[in-house]
């Protein structure tokens, strides 16, 4: 086995061998003082660089912000002691080994997410239906017979759940499976329509979903998100693993470190930079670039990306997703059986949930979701954002007003670092996927929008893990020229 079997051996067979990648049995061979430039120090350029170091190379982490962690960014000041607000990156599913390996790595610790078994609210034309407990409610809807009996829940659990079922063996692979990728083409009204569905039952399912998105996408969220029984979140915040990622790497991460632009040469690669108002150009014999799409578009002229590179970095849209944390005396919405998540399709919100931590007495906090009018939600002052959520989540749950004592917000879209969340693949950009992680000469792509596990901190990781193996591939080649093989 090569180098780089060995190396992405951690994404085969459930991922379970994931730790030999982020152990240190693996005895690092200095490459000829081989220095590699990462562009962003999110988990993807910091876990990259991480491993990197390990094998002995050097390494510069270049992040413009003042702090670590891209879309992995913990809230806590103006909330009561010891509550977190999850602003981006939020829950580990038990099947994420490999994000799962890092946090055993560092010795972080694990709280298990409850609320699986509570109660949900779906607000549908104006009036509210607690499901999940006793029988279906009697829905407002033109259905059919068959859509009457099966319910919401059959619904859900016939187009949805089944064709994943059907996927069942490809959770593990680095590609997006084929039988998904042939649906990228439909919409998720076109395919459900095409299975016989009712607009009206559509609508049942999904009140709030945009269902102008591709199926395929929404087939792979739900593969990517699968737990065989837990979601976990890391006790204190999520941003103690890119936090610990740093302190390995100390002073190889370089703050205030704006990127100008990105090229390379047949011997070189470099980046220019912008910090404390002076420019300088830091070269390597590699570029990474783990910087989303949505804000490296003009870098890269000197690049000399492909036509195909060049089409993917340029069109691969962003969610403008704004979240708002109320901060609750009490998890009050628990003692009524209910998990404090929420669907309504005439609020301004898309969804509404909680972490389902500690007990019902305890203080706790109810997070809404904004994608559909999240611009909306933007152009609002702080005070009527939250003013607006407040009176959603009373609708929803009664008696948040009463319980509420403070508020944090978190807009993706204003984020100049950012300037969006996660990818939003529209149909047939599937295939971006794969575009945008294939490496360009010297110049290399992590980042969670690189790969199949996108929209998670596991997407991070497998990028990282990807680009380290094409590295080392490099490597190996050399030493097999130079006879040393």
């Amino acid at each position: 086995m090569n180098r780089r079997s060995f190396l992405t051996s951690a994404t085969a067979a459930g991922l379970t061998r994931a730790a030999s990648l982020s152990a240190a049995s693996l005895t690092p061979v200095v490459p000829s003082q081989q220095k590699v430039i990462i562009a962003g120090g999110g988990l993807a350029g910091l876990s990259c660089a991480y491993e990197l170091k390990k094998r002995g190379f050097q390494v510069v982490v270049l992040e413009g912000q003042g702090r670590v962690g891209g879309r992995v960014q913990t809230l806590r000041e103006g909330l009561y002691p010891g509550l977190t607000a999850e602003a981006g990156a939020t829950r580990i599913p038990d099947t994420h080994e490999l994000t799962l390996s890092y946090v055993r790595e560092f010795g972080l610790q694990l709280e298990v997410l409850t609320g699986g078994d509570l109660a949900e609210v779906v607000r549908v034309r104006g009036h509210n239906y607690v499901v999940g407990k006793g029988s279906e409610p009697d829905w407002p809807f033109k259905l059919s017979p068959e859509e009457r009996r099966l319910g919401r829940s059959g619904l859900l659990k016939q187009y949805l759940a089944g064709p994943l079922a059907q996927l069942i063996g490809s959770e593990d692979a680095r590609q997006i499976p084929e039988s998904i990728l042939a649906l990228d083409r439909f919409t998720i009204q076109e395919y459900l329509a095409k299975q016989g569905l009712s607009s009206e039952a559509i609508e049942l399912m999904m009140p709030s979903t945009n269902t102008s998105v591709s199926y395929a996408l929404l087939l792979t969220v739900m593969l990517n998100g699968q737990a065989l029984k837990n979601y976990f979140h890391i006790r204190g915040g999520n941003d103690q693993l890119p936090a610990a990622l740093a302190e390995k790497l100390g002073g190889t991460v370089r703050f205030g470190c704006r990127i100008l632009s990105i090229g390379q040469d047949d011997r070189s690669a470099w980046a220019v930079i912008e910090r404390g108002g002076e420019c300088e150009t830091v070269r390597g014999d590699y570029v990474v670039s783990a910087l989303p799409f949505s804000v490296s578009r003009n870098l890269f002229v000197e690049a000399r990306l492909s036509p195909e590179k060049q089409h993917v970095v340029r069109n691969l849209n962003y969610a403008p997703v704004h979240k708002v944390f109320l901060q609750m005396r009490e998890q009050f919405w628990r003692s009524r059986g209910q998990s404090g998540s929420a669907q309504a399709d005439d609020l301004m919100s898309d969804r509404f949930s909680a972490l389902g931590l500690g007990s019902a007495q305890e203080r706790g906090l109810i997070r809404s979701e904004v994608f559909r009018n999240a611009v909306k939600l933007d152009e609002m002052d702080e005070e009527a954002r939250v003013q607006t959520t407040l009176a959603e989540a009373e609708v929803l749950f009664p008696g948040s007003r009463e319980h509420f004592e403070a508020a944090r917000s978190k807009s993706w879209r204003l984020d100049p670092w950012q300037q969006g969340a996660l990818p939003l693949f529209g149909p047939g950009q599937l295939s971006f996927i794969a575009a945008g992680a294939r490496r360009e000469g010297r110049v290399l792509f992590a980042g969670e929008h690189t790969s199949r596990w996108h929209g998670w901190m596991q997407g991070a990781f497998e990028s990282a893990q990807r680009v380290v193996g094409e590295i080392w591939d490099d490597m190996d080649q050399d030493f097999a020229s130079a006879g040393l093989r």
